[in-house]
């Protein structure tokens, strides 16, 4: 995954770095012992976190999109046991979407605003249940947070996929993070896992969420100012193997994000965390299928990811421009 830069934290030492539940740290340091990490989503001990002085910093962050990350270094950071859920075959259908969706107004049709679940329609309450949330959004978030559609895909997979189809795909990794967004931001943490993969959820942000914070998310680390469509190959699928990540993606998107970024984590108490994602703009991957969810509509599901700096050598077809 692509590294962003940054000075180290004035009172930050590799010993504050953790582990997700769940995962076994096979490589904690990345080249010249700079800490390794994916970005878009910032996996840090709960201590980490800085709430006063200097803002919490990193000399290398291994970026991916999504925003949860876990230890992706290229050594491969997972436990080797780690696999992939069933992955959905891509749509071929051509559909070339460009606004923010809404999604069927049905039971939810009277819910103009985020609201508790148990304050909305019986019918609507048992729509959402499954979903794991103690909120509900209104069927149009996604136009209500401005999500916007995808800049131009250049679509390298050589007649694989329609230009249509890539474009859909890159529009459905937008409205993916912008429920993402919505999640975060209103103290949903069961959302998550339904949009994305279990290998790539940050576990710390998780636990943050869990103990009531709420995370603003900024539009620098949820939507890309480019998108580039490249088929998987037996390199690339070699790549994720080496890193312990899920192989059996078709496809991936080389994305760039804009820097500096940065989000706030707003606790129950009144206490706010800033979260520096970074002072540059970054690269990374992301490979992923569409899945056509009931509720949520279209989104692009990613259950890996990597960028050009790593260690474990990404494809160079990837890396170049």
């Amino acid at each position: 995954m692509p590294t962003r830069s940054r000075r180290l934290g004035a009172s930050w030492s590799p010993t504050e770095l953790c582990d997700p539940p769940g995962f076994t740290r096979l490589s904690a340091l990345g080249e010249g012992g700079t800490p390794v990490r994916r970005a878009r989503h910032v996996v840090i001990c709960p201590s980490g976190v800085r709430t006063s002085g200097p803002s919490f910093a990193w000399n290398q962050v291994v970026a991916v999109r999504r925003r949860w990350m876990v230890w992706l270094a290229g050594a491969g950071l997972l436990a080797a046991g780690c696999s992939s859920s069933a992955t959905p075959t891509p749509t071929t259908s051509a559909h070339s979407a460009s606004k923010s969706p809404s999604v069927s107004p049905g039971p939810c049709a009277t819910v103009k605003t985020t609201t508790s679940i148990d304050q909305v329609p019986t019918a609507c309450a048992a729509l959402w249940a499954p979903y794991d949330v103690t909120k509900v959004p209104p069927p149009d978030i996604l136009q209500q947070e401005h999500v916007p559609p995808a800049p131009h895909v250049v679509n390298r997979t050589n007649g694989a996929v329609s230009d249509a189809e890539a474009q859909l795909w890159a529009n459905a990794a937008n409205w993916d993070s912008g429920w993402i967004k919505w999640a975060e931001a209103n103290g949903q943490p069961g959302l998550l896992p339904r949009l994305t993969g279990p290998t790539v959820i940050n576990r710390s942000e998780d636990a943050a969420l869990a103990q009531g914070a709420t995370i603003n998310l900024p539009a620098c680390d949820l939507f890309p100012t480019t998108y580039r469509l490249f088929s998987v190959d037996a390199n690339g699928a070699a790549y994720f193997a080496r890193k312990g990540l899920p192989t059996d993606d078709r496809y991936v998107f080389v994305a760039d994000y804009s820097g500096p970024c940065s989000s706030v984590a707003r606790y129950p108490d009144g206490h706010t965390n800033t979260i520096n994602y970074g002072d540059q703009s970054a690269t990374v991957f992301v490979p992923g299928v569409l899945r056509t969810d009931p509720v949520l509509g279209e989104i692009w599901f990613s259950d890996a990811g990597g960028n050009c700096q790593d260690l474990s050598g990404p494809p160079q077809a990837w890396c170049g421009r």
